[in-house]
């Protein structure tokens, strides 16, 4: 009667445990690279209706209530009339003067880091 694991039988065990956190690795990369492309679109659509607000009505939005839908019918990435990004913090707005600036803080949560996803005005 023998006792204990073989080396072959270990580094079987390792070898899927190790193939098990790949995948699980992958996962979160892909989520985390999809919640950043859809963020980046949801601020460009932010900084377009901004500029298209600013061509029509002549100022600049003080807020980005002045944007959001009145009706029922918000995108599912509003929270109660407040835009939010991928990671369900407020997309941020500042007007300083005649120009603005549209951005999520990003993953980390934190405004003006390298991270933050920002609208380019053209």
């Amino acid at each position: 009667m023998r006792k204990g694991f073989t080396l072959v039988e270990v580094l079987i065990v390792i070898v899927v445990a190790a193939v098990l956190v790949g995948i699980l690795f992958g996962m979160m990369s892909a989520v985390q690279s999809a919640r950043i492309t859809d963020t980046e679109g949801r601020v460009l659509l932010i900084g377009q209706s901004v500029a298209a607000f600013h061509r029509t009505q002549g100022r600049l939005p003080a807020t980005l209530d002045e944007l959001a839908p009145k009706t029922l019918d918000q995108p599912r990435w509003m929270d109660g009339g407040r835009f939010v990004d991928g990671w369900d913090h407020p997309i941020r707005y500042s007007v300083t003067g005649g120009a603005f600036r549209v951005w999520s803080m990003g993953p980390d949560g934190v405004s003006d880091t390298a991270d933050d996803l920002r609208y380019k005005n053209r």
